[in-house]
């Protein structure tokens, strides 16, 4: 009996297991950049960034990088363990970090964590805050409470005679603890103890107790996650508990570790064997599992924190996989492809999708074959084989569902004729040489006019299927042999073919009008390409071309085409497929993403998404799309189909903060070490570079998570760029050898719906000029022109008087050895000119003494007035009433006309020459002889010929 109501119990568990929803997970592990794949706890702090505390690292994440915090024993405000456990920020914004050896405190401006006292190599396995700023830690197996103004540290209660497993703090502040041993502890303030409700006295008996997380849900209850019994929910009012998930469906015991509230009713559970999604009201869950074939899926069962961000998606840490991110759906896409947990379809390149009468969705690859989707969502799959559900081929090209027959046409293996409701092909036709066969097995279209004729267009032909005589017809108006890609039919009942390399034509059965239009160089209104991909008429009537080279829209008056690129916002110019959603916007499928925009206004609402945005790839496929009764719009691309209803997409309302992640000179990041930085990028607003700094990049960030790679920026450097620059991928930008001055550098940001920055981020950078380029060194340079312009007005004005001085000592030098002259020559011709007997005698008696002791330097005028026998006094009269010579100018004039005449007739130098005539020196010889001569000795013997007399 008991085994029955067991087996009773998990079908009723099973029965409301839901699938409704996809859940598309997003992976961050090492080889993104997390520090390590165990994280145990995860926060979004109040500017936005993500932190994950791992088994090796803290990390800070802006949706792009990771900025990893490690223990370094050489820097005491690092943080102190690597191994980091919990994670909680207080209302003053300031994060606190439970580790492994101890309570940290984290300074984000510095970027410096600081030890709590008393917390030293403690375990801190939770951590949280009360409204009165009290700071509650759980390690030791006791709650401890922290006042951050005091920095006293205390047991929160001396009443605590049990082991504490996890804590919360209820709406009215009081606490709730669980216990290793399986009970549910409120503590009564009035009284100092706890009050005990054991949570597992009515379930079935199991081996362990252990609570590993309890969570206050908006529902005025508590869920409790335990060990060995699953999932409790304590009812604060009635203080009752129930189990409400205790099973996987393996029959094993749920193990959960945490809990979060995602909306309404609706709460994640994570567990040892992934994630529950639960609807507290109803008691449906999804599980959603790690799957080796599914890349969305969970990259590990093993779950163990979870964190909301603002935007509403959810982030999972596992112990195995790293960090798990479901964004918040507001573009959202179904995935069909292979190994898909809810639409495993066979194929990855999904050609042609159609619907029929019974409400199933057909799906055609290129790669394996083709897929019918039921209402309910069971795929069946058709593939070539020995089996009843056999087709031709596995390459698909065509399909139309007509009344109970499907049609498939393939690549190079005919036309199967398929039966709905039995599932198998009644009929096949290949190609003939017959006038009544098709003339290629290259199916590439099938399509149905108003008034119920079929049209196959093949690689070899446009030919109608005559049902009566079951045979084939080519088209009248249509040339043969020509590749026929896409057919259409439009209100006048004009039929449109497009063909591969030859344009696309129309004829019209009724007014037998027909024409072509060709891709013509030179002809800006024609099409333009003759590769003519897909044919689509919007509500207005109008016809739109996709080609291999750009968007046509037929102007049906001038019969002009107006032509669209990427010269127009598109992101490619290659156009596969187009549909128009119930609100009147088109769809066009490229080969660089997805793109809907207003027929009526195409270059100002054009919208791009992309792989960031949800889609299983940018690149979709030919002919590859579907508008269903209900507005739901299918996109076939090279690896699977993707599925959404655009009325379903909502705004992302919030509006993005853009912060500066970081700075780099010459590509080198800067530090907090006070040369460049005194603080954190982030909250620096001035940076100061000198003139040789002045090449640098910046990053920058906005903190929206859900299409982060979709996220523009717009930044601009004032004193540099007249406008601002619009960027779509990067998020550095670069200047290079900017020249000194004050700059401003400005961005904003733009969420994935448009929404723009409230407020734009700013920072000031001021480039110092080099030291000459400064206002001092222009101030020292004014002074030294001043100086030198005085000192050089001195030099000149010096050289002025010195060159009138010169002039005045050149006239009086010349004078003086005019005198000189005089005197020398006057006592030349005393001796030949008649004077008195006794005159004469004296005087060559004077010049034959003086000739005699020529070299003697001691000859002076005691001795020439001792060798006439006269006294000194009498002698000097004497010579100087006869010859206007003092005796001493006598001797000295008689030596230099002997120089003289040596310098030219004798070989002697000029040493010899000073010594021969008496001279102490040559220096003293050259100044007498450049007085009485007016040049030196060299020059003299130089300039004066042999034959010279002086």
């Amino acid at each position: 009996m008991k085994c029955l109501l067991r087996l009773l119990l998990l079908l009723v568990l099973l029965t409301t297991k839901v699938s409704s929803q996809s859940y598309d997970f997003r992976h961050y592990q090492v080889e993104q950049g997390l520090s390590y794949n165990s994280v145990f706890s995860i926060l979004q702090d109040s500017k936005g960034f993500m932190w994950f505390a791992t088994k090796d690292g803290l990390n800070r994440f802006d949706g792009y990088n990771f900025k990893i915090f490690r223990n370094d024993p050489l820097d005491s405000t690092s943080i102190g363990s690597n191994v980091n456990f919990c994670l909680y920020e207080d209302p003053q914004q300031t994060l606190w970090v439970g580790t492994s050896k101890g309570l940290y405190q984290y300074n984000d401006t510095l970027q410096r964590f600081t030890l709590i006292s008393g917390t030293r190599n403690k375990y801190i396995i939770d951590i949280m805050g009360d409204k009165q700023g009290h700071i509650y830690l759980l390690f030791d197996g006791q709650v401890h409470s922290f006042n951050k103004k005091t920095k006293e540290l205390k047991l929160f209660s001396e009443k605590q005679d049990f082991r504490v497993s996890s804590m919360l703090l209820n709406v009215d502040n009081s606490l709730w603890v669980s216990t290793s041993e399986g009970y549910l502890k409120q503590y009564v303030t009035g009284y100092d103890n706890f009050r005990s409700f054991n949570l597992f006295n009515h379930s079935k008996s199991v081996n362990g107790h252990w609570i590993d997380r309890i969570y206050l849900t908006k529902r005025n209850s508590i869920l409790v996650g335990t060990s060995h019994q699953g999932v409790k929910l304590f009812d604060l009012k009635s203080l009752k508990y129930k189990d409400i998930l205790t099973y996987n469906p393996d029959q094993t015991a749920v193990f959960a570790k945490e809990f979060i509230h995602y909306e309404g009713d609706v709460y994640w559970f994570a567990t040892e064997s992934g994630i529950f999604v639960y609807d507290l009201s109803t008691g449906k869950y999804t599980q959603q599992k790690k799957d080796h074939d599914n890349p969305y899926a969970l990259s590990d069962n093993a779950v163990y924190t979870f964190a909301r961000d603002k935007e509403g998606g959810v982030w999972a840490g596992t112990y195995f996989g790293g960090v798990n991110y479901y964004p918040k759906p507001f573009t959202a896409f179904e995935k069909f492809f292979p190994g898909s947990g809810r639409f495993p379809i066979s194929g990855n390149a999904v050609r042609e999708i159609t619907s029929d009468k019974y409400g199933n969705l057909w799906v055609a690859t290129e790669d394996a074959g083709l897929n019918k989707i039921s209402s309910a969502g069971k795929i069946q799959q058709f593939m070539p084989g020995p089996g009843e559900y056999s087709i031709a081929h596995t390459n698909i090209h065509g399909i139309l569902a007509i009344d109970n027959e499907l049609w498939i046409g393939t690549y190079e293996q005919g036309l199967d004729v398929l039966d709905i409701p039995t599932g198998k092909v009644i009929r096949h036709y290949d190609k003939g040489t017959g006038p009544t066969d098709i003339k290629s097995n290259f199916v590439e279209s099938i399509y149905k006019t108003k008034n119920g004729l079929i049209l196959l267009g093949t690689s070899n032909g446009l030919v109608s299927f005559n049902r009566k005589a079951n045979s084939f017809l080519p088209v009248g108006g249509f040339p043969p042999n020509f590749h026929y890609m896409s057919l259409l039919e439009d209100a006048s009942g004009t039929i449109w073919g497009g063909t591969i390399g030859n344009g696309l034509h129309y004829y019209n059965p009724i007014t037998k009008e027909q024409g072509e239009y060709r891709m013509v160089s030179g002809d800006e209104g024609n099409i333009s390409d003759n590769f003519i991909n897909s044919l689509f008429i919007d509500r207005e009537n109008t016809l739109w071309v996709t080609t291999e080279n750009g968007l046509n829209k037929l102007d049906s008056k001038s019969k002009s085409f107006s032509k669209y690129g990427t010269k127009d916002g598109f992101p490619s110019n290659v156009f596969y497929r187009i549909e128009q959603d119930i609100n009147g916007m088109l769809w066009v499928s490229t080969a660089k993403g997805l793109v809907s925009f207003d027929p009526k206004a195409v270059k100002q609402r054009i919208k791009v998404y992309t792989k960031a945005s949800g889609l299983l790839s940018d690149q979709f496929n030919y002919k590859s799309s579907y508008l269903d009764t209900k507005g739901k719009l299918y996109f076939g691309s090279v690896t699977g189909m993707i599925a959404f209803n655009p009325s379903s997409f909502t705004t992302n309302t919030l509006s993005p903060n853009v912060y500066i992640t970081g700075f780099q000179v010459f590509n080198k990041e800067i530090s907090i070490d006070g040369s460049i930085l005194t603080k954190s990028i982030t909250y620096s607003d001035q940076v100061e570079l000198d003139y040789d700094q002045s090449t640098f990049s910046i990053d920058f960030a906005a903190l929206a998570y859900t299409d982060y790679e979709t996220a523009q920026y717009e930044f601009k450097l004032e004193g540099l760029d007249k406008g601002y620059t619009h960027l779509d991928k990067n998020r550095r930008v670069f200047y290079t050898k900017l020249s000194p001055g004050t700059y401003l550098f400005i961005v904003l940001a733009a969420n994935s719906s448009g929404i723009w920055s409230k407020e734009p981020t700013k920072l000031v950078i001021v480039i110092s000029p080099p030291f000459w380029k400064t206002y001092l060194a222009y101030a020292l340079y004014v002074f030294s022109l001043a100086v030198m312009t005085w000192f050089g007005i001195r030099y000149l004005d010096k050289r002025r008087l010195a060159a009138n001085k010169r002039k005045v000592e050149a006239l009086e030098y010349q004078k003086e050895r005019e005198i000189y002259q005089a005197k020398a020559d006057s006592f030349t011709h005393l001796i030949t000119i008649t004077q008195s007997k006794p005159d004469q005698v004296l005087l060559n008696k004077l010049n034959d003494f003086i000739l005699d002791h020529l070299s003697d330097t001691s000859m002076d005028v005691d001795q020439l007035a001792e060798s006439l026998n006269m006294s000194r006094a009498t002698f000097y009269r004497k010579v100087k009433a006869i010859s206007n010579l003092t005796p001493n100018e006598l001797i000295n004039i008689t030596r230099l006309k002997k120089a003289a005449e040596l310098l030219i007739h004798s070989d002697l130098k000029i040493q010899q020459i000073a010594s021969e005539t008496g001279f102490s020196s040559q220096a003293q010889f050259g100044r007498s002889f450049a007085k009485q001569f007016g040049m030196s000795p060299s020059e003299y013997a130089q300039n004066t010929l042999p034959q010279t007399e002086i």
